[in-house]
């Protein structure tokens, strides 16, 4: 009987692996501290190191269906995170995961000055 056992364990176990696929895309996760909203996109605020931030602007105009990011909004407590899908090396596309009330510490609103001209960039460079 245990024998049996053992051996339909290991059938699970191979035909599991043989139906995983590897995926062309490369996720990378970063905790956002804070996001700040602009008429023109949001300056995410992200943590870069052991104990450094860095930012990163993405464009409005990327928030379209099939475009190049997607807003997550719900009220789940490990939110806000950024994840960033690169293909082949180069960025792809990327999903920002906030919490749904603005009212949340994690939501900020950025002068209108203070992100002119910050919004034009057609892919994402994360610093680490």
């Amino acid at each position: 009987m245990k024998r049996y056992l053992v051996i339909l364990c290991l059938l699970v176990a191979v035909g599991l692996g043989a139906t995983a696929e590897n995926s062309a895309y490369y996720p990378v996760r970063v905790s956002v501290l804070k996001v700040f909203s602009h008429a023109q996109g949001y300056e995410v605020l992200y943590r870069k190191g052991l104990a450094g931030t860095a930012a990163v602007f993405i464009p409005v105009t990327w928030f379209v269906p099939g475009g190049k990011a997607e807003l997550v909004q719900a009220t789940d407590p490990a939110y806000p995170y950024l994840v960033v899908f690169y293909k082949e090396g180069k960025f792809d596309h990327l999903r920002l995961y906030v919490q749904a009330s603005l009212k949340d510490p994690s939501w900020g609103t950025l002068d209108p000055k203070a992100g002119e001209g910050k919004f034009n960039s057609e892919d994402i460079k994360l610093e680490f």
